[in-house]
């Protein structure tokens, strides 16, 4: 251990369901977020409640009491009762926030806290207390892996010397646009105005031509579909997922295609629903485009996805306007109406006149690499990053840098050096917000409707259907993305930064190799690089190829080479390892310790840096424990060691990769100081197993004490923290035979004792008794809360029950794979029917329900479910009695675990709760609590069960 007598606040308790509740706020209203989270898109911000308690907890002193804490974080409720803590106030208002009255901030008595910056005499209160802790000196804070900036803006707004470091040039110009522009004496925002305006007004002069209008008319979006002709009938087809433009649960405005035989064209008509047409007669949600594949609206011919694919890579298509989004400049309603011939004429000037451009025929030529995420471009034909626009839209964009290459040399010789460096970036900004909103990537939202951007996930997902922004149109084009960026980013992160006079510096390099000399940092606070999840410099490159163009003689060291860092990046990248696999070797292993040895360097590096006494705080946000045992040997291997963790609630329920599967919600904090590099001896396996198991069990029972609202799975990330300090302060742990003991072994442990733990809380002790395949089922219901989730997380629980996820799917079916992920199979995948003769029964579904005997509980329980739904209550009853249900504890511990993990709107629910009623009910004699019927809609309408719950 490192010699640091001091004790910091993130070591002790801290508040985190306030701090979870706080996030939730600022996450749902996309209108009010912080105004860096609108500088440029990048992946994963962290939402400032979670930044601002992992900076001020890991340098406030422990004696710091929680009320204090939340109050220097900007919780200062006007309206609570003097009996009830901080925490408890805001645990209240969010209990009864949908009964209110008010606003919601009227409701909680203070406005979200990304709002509150500390006042000048609050500032010097938390200054007092710093230097107490830190000998006199306010600590230095840094961010080696710093990307939109989050962490080091809160440190900023604390008066704190603030070091942010980021490989990626483009959130490192993000950075520098943030933390050091808008720190300067003179307020840019007009000039930034006055100069963006100077743009627009040039580049919509040249433009002009190509985006004609009508009288009183101000176009906003052009509509397009991608389009290929149909190999059957010479069809061009327009391509679809849907044709809805407007969507409020399945009424609306919707493009009607309609066959133009003659042209061998598809026109469209501009539909109401359902006042023009009825649902049965036209249904907007069927498109040409079904999973990946064609189907012709004339010859009904389908083309697979391979053959899409071969077109758009042989160029064999075009693109068809198809609907116009406009408002008007006397009323300022919005409306769709009908391309005319004017509409496509001006798309092919433009056409022509950019392929005889030489200046944009060259333009962007850059190869677009395979990779993790660039692949599925190159599959469907985008080799070169000018193929993600259409002809007009690469015109726009071009014309619009031609303009501010034209004004760049007259803002220079205005303006000071820094001043016009502040102002030419921030306008590049304004060009990066166009490129998001206008490209073949970019989707139209039906249920705004509103354009959406093209980087909704954290991929390039491919489009059949896109839009194009126009950017020349008054009040929603260019001139609204620069209000935007200059008034509410540059204004409104000076507003945030206006009361702070701390040292800041922003680095760009390799986190593994920093200018900072040893022990200048005395706390590290980072949000590392996302394993796999995330591909930061293949998706950066998109942005860098045009902020090259625009800043490479502004920021030269940032643009220097053809696209971004890829060799330094630390993310688990299969694709770099394509070709060099071996069967002792998968992509997938080689990625992962590519990762782990980056990740060990970079930590290596912030030992160097870090002060003896000072302390690492870590953000990490993966739930799958592969990610969590490779970041956690790279942190041991480096030196430190784990002395507190506290998960906080902190995900966008509505982000795109957590929709439709069960992600994780919490952002783990993890704590951790130097100790000694001298290799110390080994502790045996056998004497941390016990503590691992205690400890993550102490652990679940103090978040449930503090009614943290976990889910199981959080409640499993949450138990890891304690079970690393363990591990890293008896590092290096070994088995019997002398072989160290990875990290994951220790986390599979932990999982384990919080299994057992929440099978005694919540679940019927019979589950421990049935066979560890139908165990495996229903605690994965349990655990996931979900039917679907990620296959490595299911791995895990089967090795937990001893069992082979992958023989759970090829020979007992409980699982479908989706997308990579596990998807549960209800009783309708798994069992035959029995309404058919045995020779024309599905011979893929494993469980004969005529059979006298199963292999497992569960497809005995789903055999029964089965014949009641097919046969009825009495013939299920014959069936159960003939199999002696009754008196099979096994199956009676499997259909009432079942009931206690089954969401009560899944059909399987339903009809183990009918087997648990009537006769069948009487026969098993289960003695069920009313708990479990809890919030069941059709409770009045099932049969009454002879048991009294």
């Amino acid at each position: 251990m490192s010699d640091n007598n001091r004790q910091f606040k993130i070591q002790d308790t801290v508040p985190v369901r306030t701090i979870g509740i706080e996030t939730e706020r600022e996450n749902l209203d996309f209108q009010h977020r912080p105004p860096h989270r609108y500088a440029h898109v990048w992946f994963a911000p962290r939402p400032t409640p979670v930044s601002r308690l992992a900076v001020l907890a890991s340098v406030l002193p422990d004696s710091i009491d929680d009320d204090t804490l939340l109050n220097w974080m900007g919780f200062k409720p006007s309206n609570r009762n003097p009996d009830d803590s901080i925490a408890e106030h805001v645990r209240n208002k969010r209990q009864t926030k949908d009964q209110r009255s008010g606003s919601e901030h009227e409701h909680y008595g203070y406005r979200k806290i990304w709002r509150y910056t500390p006042s000048d005499t609050e500032k010097d209160e938390i200054h007092n207390s710093l230097e107490n802790t830190w000998d006199g000196e306010l600590p230095t804070v840094l961010d080696a892996t710093a990307g939109g900036g989050s962490i080091p803006l809160e440190s900023i707004r604390y008066g704190l010397p603030t070091i942010a470091n980021e490989l990626n040039p483009v959130p490192s110009v993000v950075l520098k646009a943030l933390l050091e522009y808008t720190r300067t004496d003179v307020d840019l925002t007009d000039d930034i105005i006055k100069w963006g305006n100077e743009i627009d007004s040039r580049a919509r002069e040249e433009l002009q031509e190509f985006f004609p209008e009508r009288d009183d008319e101000k176009i906003q979006t052009y509509l397009f579909a991608h389009r290929v002709t149909c190999p059957d009938c010479g069809l061009k087809v327009p391509l679809a997922s849907n044709w809805w433009l407007d969507r409020n649960r399945g009424s609306g405005k919707a493009v009607r295609p309609r066959v133009n035989d003659e042209s061998d064209h598809v026109d469209f008509d501009i539909v109401d629903i359902p006042e023009d047409v009825e649902r049965d007669e036209f249904n907007p949600t069927d498109g040409t485009i079904s999973y990946s594949k064609m189907t012709c609206p004339r010859c009904h011919v389908t083309l697979g996805s391979d053959s899409l694919k071969e077109k758009l890579q042989e160029d064999d298509f075009d693109y068809q306007l198809y609907a116009i989004y406009y408002d008007t400049y006397t009323s300022g309603g919005c409306e769709f109406r009908k391309p005319e011939e004017k509409d496509f004429e001006a798309f092919e000037k433009a056409t022509e006149f950019a392929d005889s451009d030489v200046d944009i025929s060259t333009s962007l030529t850059e190869s677009i690499p395979s990779g993790e995420k660039t692949t599925e471009l190159r599959r469907n034909g985008m080799t070169e990053w000018r193929d993600l626009f259409t002809p007009r839209q690469l015109l726009t964009h071009h014309t619009y840098w031609q303009k501010f290459e034209e004004v760049k040399q007259e803002i220079q010789d205005e303006y000071p050096e820094q001043q016009a460096e502040s102002i030419l970036v921030y306008l590049c900004l304004v060009a990066d917000k166009a490129l998001d909103y206008n490209s073949r990537m970019a989707q139209w939202d039906a249920s705004q409707p509103k354009i959406g951007h093209m980087f909704a996930g954290s991929d390039f997902a491919f489009s059949w259907s896109f839009v194009e922004h126009n950017l020349t149109v008054e009040d929603h084009g260019y001139d609204w993305m620069l209000s935007n960026i200059a008034e509410d980013v540059y204004g409104g992160v000076r507003e945030l930064l206006e009361n702070s006079d701390a040292p800041s510096e922003v680095l760009q390099g390799d986190a593994a190799d920093l200018s900072i000399d040893d022990g200048d940092v005395d706390a590290v606070v980072l949000d590392p690089p996302y394993y796999g999840m995330i591909m930061y410099a293949e998706l950066g490159d998109y942005f860098y190829v045009w902020m090259k163009k625009y800043l490479k003689d502004i920021i030269p060291d940032f643009f220097n080479s053809t696209l971004t860092e890829k060799e330094d990046e630390a993310v688990a990248n299969k694709s770099r390892f394509e070709g060099v696999e071996s069967d002792e070797l998968s992509k997938k292993e080689l990625a992962r310790r590519e990762y782990e040895r980056k990740m060990t360097n970079i930590f290596e590096e912030m030992y160097r840096v870090l002060n003896p006494g000072g302390i690492f705080t870590m953000m990490f946000t993966h739930k799958e424990t592969e990610a969590w045992d490779t970041l956690t040997k790279a942190l041991i291997e480096s030196g430190f060691v784990v002395t507190a963790s506290h998960p906080v609630n902190t995900e966008n329920q509505h982000r795109v990769q957590q929709a439709g599967r069960n992600s994780a919600d919490s952002t783990i904090l993890l704590s951790s100081e130097k100790r000694d590099l001298q290799r110390s001896e080994p502790t045996l396996w056998e004497e941390v197993k016990k503590d691992t198991q205690v400890r993550a069990q102490e652990k679940v029972k103090q978040l449930e004490s503090q009614e943290a609202e976990f889910t199981k799975v959080d409640m499993m990330l949450a138990s890891f923290g304690p079970t690393l300090e363990i591990f890293t302060k008896n590092y290096p742990v070994v088995d019997d035979t002398g072989e160290e003991v990875s990290p994951q072994t220790a986390l599979d442990e932990a999982r384990g004792a919080v299994r057992d733990y929440l099978i005694e809380q919540y679940l019927n002790e019979g589950i421990r008794d049935v066979d560890a395949k139908t165990e495996w089922y229903v605690l994965a219901w349990f655990v996931f809360e979900a039917q679907r989730f990620p296959y490595d997380e299911g791995r895990r629980l089967a090795v937990g029950v001893g069992e082979n996820v992958d023989s759970l799917k090829k020979e007992n079916r409980m699982w479908r794979t989706k997308s990579g992920d596990i998807v549960l199979r209800p009783h309708g995948d798994r069992v035959q029917d029995v309404n058919k003769t045995p020779e024309n029964r599905s011979g893929r579904k494993p469980v004969d329900p005529d059979s006298l005997s199963f292999s497992t509980a569960l497809d005995k329980v789903h055999a029964a479910m089965h014949i009641y739904d097919a046969k009825g209550a009495t013939e299920a009853w014959n069936w159960m009695n003939d199999r002696n249900c009754g008196s099979d504890p096994s199956f009676k511990a499997t259909l009432e675990g079942l009931l206690r993990v089954l969401p009560h709107d899944h059909d399987d629910w339903k009809l183990a709760r009918d087997l648990e009623a009537g006769e069948t009910g009487e026969m098993l004699d289960l003695d069920l609590d009313s708990s479990i019927f809890t919030n069941d809609e059709d409770d009045e309408d099932r049969q009454g069960s002879l048991n009294d719950f």
